[in-house]
């Protein structure tokens, strides 16, 4: 049986992507879809064709500043078109103030400062994921 449930790392940096995808992949084997975007327009086109493809959005890990659509802004959107996908910001630019904000705006379930540990990452998203 393959997973049907995805996780959508959204980054402008490629090599965070892949590591990220990478340590995703060891942790949680094929339980999971990893899927990547390196904007939030792309991402947006990857939730779609994840749901025309009858899989679901169980997480969404998204960088705060990128160019084009911010990361607040992509959450607020994913919040309103998948709202049972869990939603983790990371970032090493917003202020807790911020992601505050988002938490209310979005029901951002939680706010990763980078730079991080990989055992942050995985304790994050196993938390995300056992809800």
């Amino acid at each position: 049986m393959s997973a049907r449930r995805a996780i959508l790392t959204v980054d402008d940096e490629v090599v965070l992507l892949l590591s990220i995808r990478q340590a995703l992949k060891l942790r949680f084997g094929a339980e999971y879809i990893y899927e990547m975007a390196q904007s939030a327009e792309d991402a947006l086109g990857a939730i779609d064709r994840l749901a025309s493809e009858g899989v679901e959005l169980a997480l969404v890990l998204s960088d705060w500043l990128m160019p084009g659509m911010r990361g607040d802004e992509f959450l607020k959107r994913v919040r309103e078109i998948r709202p049972g996908a869990k939603l983790v910001m990371m970032s090493g630019h917003a202020d807790d103030a911020q992601m505050e904000a988002l938490a209310e705006e979005a029901g951002l379930f939680a706010f990763m400062s980078k730079p991080y540990t990989a055992s942050m990452l995985f304790d994050v998203v196993q938390r995300a994921l056992a809800i």
